[in-house]
């Protein structure tokens, strides 16, 4: 199933106007940085008790966060906890099964198993757990989860650290039936910068044909916008990946946040692709995945197979998102364990503390290790909707969403629709009756349409969730951390 129509460059007029605005992924709404520390672990038990009580509930995606890493990664985001020290892995470990314990116990007092359909594990690099601890993690989920129930069931995996092919048959013995391999790019100048030197022919030794055989899903990370990549490399590098024919291919482009992420002062703000660059790599990554490859354009960023779980679903109008990206309907809410995991319980947000030593002793007190969280309004989970629905399928129908939340949608949305004009007029949308689509220019801009209908951005303006006050003690340790470690 390829496309016969090139992906239009939508020219450095409009780059200029809306591109150099890097708007919110929009995997959350309200943002991550406007959670309030006051929400705490006995709302996430009243939110447990509620979805339990809700008949119409969804299944449950399940995702763990390990949060160590060997070597820091200059353009990451994600919390992370660089070291190599086993012992402090063990550690974090038996915290993680401690928190499982935890959630089993409150869905056994409630009398209720929860039907869990995806299982992920992330981080941090979840791959350099040893065998005997994620033996331990396995055996503690058991108690949980009814592994025959899972749909999905991936692990993140960095390649440069240990990861073999013996290691992912282990990992295919262990029920996991989806791997994810982070590659970014696969520029040696632009791995250096980075510091997250991986080759092709490292990556082809870890999934020969039969160790790839074992999985029903193979996923390629890629990040475009990174120092000194340039246009014509950033093409090599999505030829490359196009050979090894990943199911899914995620394809972002990278937050540059170096006040916040002191490791992204590494490289300077010069060593970066100008706007217009970075739209012509995501053109391009258009016009290769979708025109020469067959793949399926997934929300914002992801790329899928026709074939593929996530494509199919898409077509069936099933797709919902979330903060793991994307999901055939088979986990809307998700429950988090680890040190910053992010969570979607009903109408409820919460986050766990960034912090080891919190998230440890909240564990040692028998809490459930929440840092914040968010209870969403009504017009939180209307926008909400509005905005997953127009980032999976290109479009609002606003019937759908007068019908669902009982509004008139032209007069909820009257300042929110005359600020659209521009879009209209710039072209970026149409109004089909009561459709708002995007065109073939509006998809390049579907995060800056999202904040037209975001009320926080304008009034507060968002944090990144580091910037909470925990969020910025724990980096501030990491910083001395690490210095100290150099030091040594």
């Amino acid at each position: 199933m390829k496309s016969t129509v090139e992906f239009p460059y939508p020219g450095n007029g409009l780059v200029n106007k809306y591109g150099k605005r890097k708007g919110s992924y929009y995997t959350f709404y309200p943002m991550l940085g406007l959670w309030k520390e006051t929400v705490g672990s006995n709302d996430f038990v009243d939110a447990i008790e509620q979805y339990i009580n809700d008949t119409s509930r969804k299944p449950i995606s399940l995702y763990l966060h390990f949060p160590f890493c060997p070597k820091q990664c200059f353009f990451c985001q994600c919390y992370t906890v660089i070291s190599s020290n086993s012992i402090q892995y063990e550690q974090c470990i038996s915290y993680m099964i401690r928190e499982i314990d935890l959630l089993t116990d409150l869905f056994s007092q409630l009398s209720h198993r929860p039907l869990i359909r995806e299982l992920h594990f992330g981080g941090g690099t979840p791959s350099v757990i040893s065998r005997k601890d994620f033996d331990r993690l396995i055996h503690a989920l058991n108690q949980l989860v009814n592994f025959n129930d899972l749909k999905t069931c991936s692990i993140e995996i960095d390649p440069r650290n240990g990861a073999s092919a013996d290691l992912l048959r282990y990992y295919a013995s262990k029920g996991i039936n989806r791997i994810s391999i982070g590659i970014q790019d696969f520029d040696p100048k632009v791995q250096e910068a980075i510091n997250r030197v991986n080759s092709p022919s490292l990556v082809s030794k870890m999934i020969p044909d039969d160790v790839r055989s074992m999985f029903k899903g193979l996923n390629f990370d890629v990040i475009f916008g990174m120092p000194y990549q340039t246009i014509k490399s950033w093409q090599k590098t999505l030829k490359t990946v196009a050979e090894f024919r990943p199911d899914r291919i995620a394809v972002c482009t990278l937050g540059h946040r170096p006040d916040v992420f002191k490791h992204q002062h590494a490289y300077g703000e010069e060593t970066l692709p100008s706007a217009e660059d970075r739209m012509h790599m995501f053109v391009d990554a258009l016009n290769v995945f979708c025109n020469g490859e067959g793949y399926e354009l997934i929300g914002i960023d992801h790329f899928a197979l026709p074939e593929d779980e996530i494509a199919v679903a898409k077509r069936e109008g099933i797709l919902e998102r979330n903060a793991n990206g994307y999901t055939p309907g088979w986990g809307s809410n998700i429950i988090g364990i680890g040190p910053s995991s992010e969570m979607i319980v009903g109408d409820y947000y919460f986050q766990n503390f960034f912090s080891l030593d919190k998230y440890y002793q909240a564990i040692d007190q028998g809490e459930f290790p929440i840092q914040r969280g968010l209870k969403s309004s009504k017009d939180d989970l209307i926008r909400r909707d509005l905005m997953f629905n127009y980032i999976i399928n290109e479009s609002i129908d606003t019937k759908y969403i007068s019908n669902k939340w009982d509004i008139n949608f032209d007069s909820y949305f009257s300042k929110e629709l005359a600020d659209l004009v521009v879009f209209f007029d710039d072209g970026l949308v149409v109004w089909d009756e009561a459709t708002i689509r995007a065109t073939n220019y509006g998809r390049y801009f579907q995060r800056q349409l999202c904040e037209v209908f975001d009320t926080y951005v304008v009034q507060e303006g968002y944090k990144h969730s580091r910037e909470s006050e925990d969020g910025r003690r724990s980096f501030q340790r990491k910083i001395l951390n690490d210095v100290a470690r150099e030091k040594n």
